[in-house]
């Protein structure tokens, strides 16, 4: 009877164990993903197209899965940049520039929660001061190794979805 007793409990603890963990919609983000393309949306048309303004961007989204993530955006040309002379060697064009050139990349770190289809990034702090304690709300879909992330505001006068796709 008492190896009985000890059978049932062990069943009983394998059983609960081997339970499925429930996917929130923060883990199905998890993962690195490189950025493949910006699509703008046409009013007109209703749909997404590739975005001339954003042509050649590059960059990453990472989310850990636990509630956090970070982001970096560059144009094309943003590491080719010629950064080597010492800033107080720069005339005043050469300073404007550069500074142009910083200004062009853009990275944030924030917080996340989501819903099925929606995620906020509360961002902690950004190359842009301006941007720190602010969210960013996306509407997000997932499908099978691509992320679609669309802004609810319009950046450089359109509505944006950014492509990006699941390292591994």
């Amino acid at each position: 009877m008492k190896a009985v007793s000890i059978l049932a409990i062990l069943v009983a603890i394998c059983y609960c164990s081997c339970k499925q963990i429930e996917e929130t919609p923060t883990l199905k983000l998890r993962g690195m993903y490189k950025l493949d393309r910006f699509d703008g949306f046409d009013s007109i048309t209703r749909q997404w197209r590739p975005s001339e303004n954003w042509a050649g961007y590059s960059g990453y989204i990472i989310y850990d899965g636990l509630g956090h993530m970070a982001v970096h955006l560059s144009p094309k040309g943003y590491k080719d940049g010629d950064v080597a002379k010492n800033i107080d060697s720069l005339n005043p064009e050469e300073l404007i520039r550069r500074a142009k050139l910083y200004q062009s990349n853009y990275t944030y770190f924030a917080n996340v929660s989501a819903n099925d289809s929606t995620v906020v990034h509360s961002k902690l702090s950004a190359t842009n001061p301006l941007e720190w304690g602010t969210d960013a709300t996306r509407d997000f879909i997932i499908d099978n190794d691509t992320l679609y992330l669309a802004t609810r505001e319009k950046q450089r006068g359109e509505r944006l979805r950014l492509k990006w796709i699941k390292m591994h």
